[in-house]
């Protein structure tokens, strides 16, 4: 077992140890957004069915069904909502700490030949700072994802309720 990296360990074990963090995180992101992609299919698939059964009757007027289904949709709805916020991509977390601005802005070469540059001087401060925006990125994705299968456990939980009422 090899011991941590102090404050005094070599420079390359400390930019390695970045990198590898910096990939994690880009690595966790794509495991996030592949996690929506899945349960967003399965989602709407679930409606798609519901939808095209064509069997299902409105419930009774005067029973509590009608409003526990109507609420059911709305979670559902918001669910999906939530689940498609995860896929988005993130422009605005950190954006002026990264690239992404000036390539959306179509900057020149020479004005990211510069700002790489500059980074040049730091690297292993420029993919710990990196990291750092990918991570609050990344804690957003989940949030959201949380979020939605909360919606979508609750939608459908509330239709079920509305069908055994």
């Amino acid at each position: 077992m090899t011991a941590a990296p102090g404050p005094d360990a070599p420079p390359e074990d400390v930019r390695f140890m970045a990198e590898r963090l910096l990939a994690s995180v880009r690595e966790d992101i794509g495991r996030a957004d592949a996690k929506a992609a899945i349960l967003l299919s399965g989602a709407v698939a679930v409606l798609a069915v519901l939808v095209s059964d064509g069997g299902t009757l409105p419930p009774a007027e005067g029973s509590a069904a009608g409003p526990l289904l109507v609420a059911a949709a709305l979670c559902w709805a918001a669910g999906l909502l939530m689940l498609v916020a995860v896929i988005l991509p993130r422009t605005r977390i950190g954006a002026e700490r990264t690239l992404l601005r000036d390539l959306a802005a179509h900057s020149s070469a020479e004005h990211l030949l510069a700002r790489l540059v500059a980074s040049r001087e730091n690297v292993t401060g420029w993919l710990l700072d990196q990291a750092s925006v990918h991570g609050a990125v990344l804690a957003a994705k989940y949030r959201w994802l949380r979020l939605g299968v909360g919606f979508l456990a609750l939608g459908g939980l509330l239709a079920l309720f509305s069908e055994l009422w």
